[in-house]
């Protein structure tokens, strides 16, 4: 794989006169601009391009925008090699959450399930719609309120009345304190450029595990693209978005402090994503 700069040598600003500069503001430049007609390109650009309302519409992969160059360029947009990848996480975390849950329901009459950053929470609510729902009390949260909103809109449209639905910061202390058997990060971490939140969030959230209890979260230990979506796309902050990657050893260093036992983790087919399982000791 070709070195990938750096999060700190993305975080500076290139010299004003080079090549790659003038290349790059003109993208910025007609993302801002002709780019709204492309649907998904006006939604990164208001929520930005890492938030919950993107990933939902990238989910979707349904290209639409203003006339038929619009939806050109969309389809083209949502054709990038980290969509493409981020759809194949979902269906890798889908694969592992019905997995897990079979598996907790096998122990247990019913169990609890949380997602503590869901965003619009699509691959929850298409695993969770497999099961009976009065065997699992489910909680998806998110920071944002139109994250929340939108969950709530695509549990609805799938007929599923029993998940609650929280806006929580997931960085709060405060809001681990109920025991749950299973919970998801997905998506999430990745967004995030600070190590000590991460593993913050890491430790609270298996502290709400007991032993047998699982986590599965998402990874991103690569991307191909990770310069120019740096100088060219904001994120949900309104800043550049700076992606921080992590590699698999790091968690398992987190995991290892969390009690946590590392079970397995597949990564999609660019390399770019994977999931992973761990169960509390």
């Amino acid at each position: 794989m070709k070195k990938m700069p750096s999060f700190e040598e993305l975080q500076k600003p290139l010299p004003f006169y080079s090549p790659k500069n003038l290349v790059y503001a003109l993208v910025r430049a007609l993302l801002k601009t002709v780019g709204n007609i492309a649907n998904g390109v006006g939604i990164g650009n208001k929520f930005g391009y890492d938030s919950g309302v993107m990933l939902d519409y990238v989910y979707k992969n349904q290209a639409s925008g203003k006339l038929l160059v619009g939806k050109l360029m969309d389809r083209s947009y949502l054709n990038a090699v980290g969509w493409r990848g981020i759809r194949l996480r979902k269906v890798l975390i889908k694969e592992y959450l019905e997995r897990v849950v079979q598996a907790q329901l096998e122990k247990k009459s019913s169990i609890r399930y949380l997602d503590i950053a869901c965003g619009g929470g699509e691959y929850d609510i298409e695993v969770l719609e497999k099961f009976d729902q009065h065997k699992i009390q489910a909680e998806l949260r998110d920071y944002k309120l139109e994250n929340i909103e939108k969950a709530r809109q695509n549990a609805q449209a799938r007929g599923l009345q029993n998940i609650r639905f929280q806006q929580a910061d997931a960085f709060d202390p405060q809001n681990y304190r109920e025991k749950w058997d299973v919970i998801v990060s997905s998506g999430f971490w990745e967004i995030i450029d600070n190590d000590d939140l991460v593993k913050g969030c890491l430790l609270n959230a298996a502290k709400c595990l007991d032993p047998g209890s699982v986590l599965v979260f998402t990874i991103q230990p690569y991307h191909p693209q990770l310069e120019f979506i740096a100088r060219t796309l904001v994120s949900n902050t309104g800043q550049p978005w700076i992606m921080r990657l992590r590699s698999l050893d790091l968690f398992k260093a987190w995991m290892k402090e969390a009690q946590l036992q590392y079970v397995s983790h597949q990564m999609e087919k660019h390399g770019i994503f994977g999931v992973v399982e761990a169960v509390k000791v």
